[in-house]
């Protein structure tokens, strides 16, 4: 199978030293929710795209994407830059994440791409998932250096301990590694059962810090609750077509066998 990976710069940025910011789909939409609001917040437009045999449909499939008006487009990273204030950021987003096996060979092209700006610093963002409601709302860390991880500790982020981190978060980070970038993930705690908002904006309030930026989140607390009360309607609907069919299934009489 050839393989095939560009990526077309629409306009050039001036930056000095960016961060870059990965936020793509996974556990509970957390890493793409969170970069989304801030994309959406700071006004960017994107500067680079990248495509690759790597990138695929929802399905795994290969083709294009249609929108809603009829246009449509082939799967796509796309690369965001904010100059106005230092440190300075490259975000990087997407609606898909690379295949299992092309995971490295996107990554290197990211890296490859950002250190051209003089990116000497990665923050990876994406999802934890967890049970507990008690965990809901926690921010947890991973960190490559000393330094990173007391940082993280004095905002409030809890340092995980043991298991994995997996897809482009986890590879984004350990390519990073290898070529001596600071690296930083953060996971915002979910259940994982549906894009969870809220996790992305208490991993929204820890960016936010890091970059020294000011970000409302007025917005994204409104959506907050509109879904939650959607949530509601659709335990209670669901609540209510349970205790009919119950009550339906009672008042029928019991079978007679011979």
């Amino acid at each position: 199978m050839t393989v095939w990976t560009k990526i077309y710069v629409l306009e050039e940025p001036k930056l000095e030293k960016p961060i870059l910011i990965q936020g793509l789909p996974g556990l509970g939409f957390v890493g793409k929710l969170t970069v989304t609001y801030l994309i959406d917040e700071l006004g960017l437009k994107p500067f680079a795209r990248l495509y690759s045999t790597h990138l695929t449909l929802l399905d795994g499939s290969t083709g294009i994407q249609i929108n809603s008006n009829g246009t449509f487009f082939l799967p796509k990273f796309e690369f965001y830059a904010y100059n106005q204030k230092k440190p300075n950021i490259i975000i990087l987003t997407g609606d898909t994440q690379p295949t299992i096996y092309g995971q490295y060979e996107v990554a290197e092209h990211v890296l490859d791409f950002v250190q051209k700006y003089g990116c000497e610093k990665i923050i990876a963002i994406g999802g934890f998932q967890t049970p507990f409601e008690r965990e809901l709302g926690k921010v947890y860390g991973v960190f490559n250096k000393p330094h990173l991880g007391e940082e993280l500790k004095s905002l409030g982020v809890s340092i995980t301990r043991s298991g994995a981190i997996t897809g482009a978060c986890g590879i984004i980070l350990g390519l990073g590694d290898q070529r001596n970038l600071e690296s930083v993930g953060l996971l915002g705690a979910t259940k994982g059962e549906y894009p969870d908002m809220e996790a992305a904006r208490e991993v929204l309030k820890v960016v936010t810090k890091i970059l020294g930026l000011e970000i409302n989140l007025e917005k994204l607390n409104r959506e907050i609750i509109e879904m939650k009360r959607r949530l509601e309607s659709l335990h209670r609907i669901q609540t209510e077509a349970i205790g009919q069919v119950t009550r339906e299934f009672r008042r029928r009489p019991s079978p007679f066998y011979v």
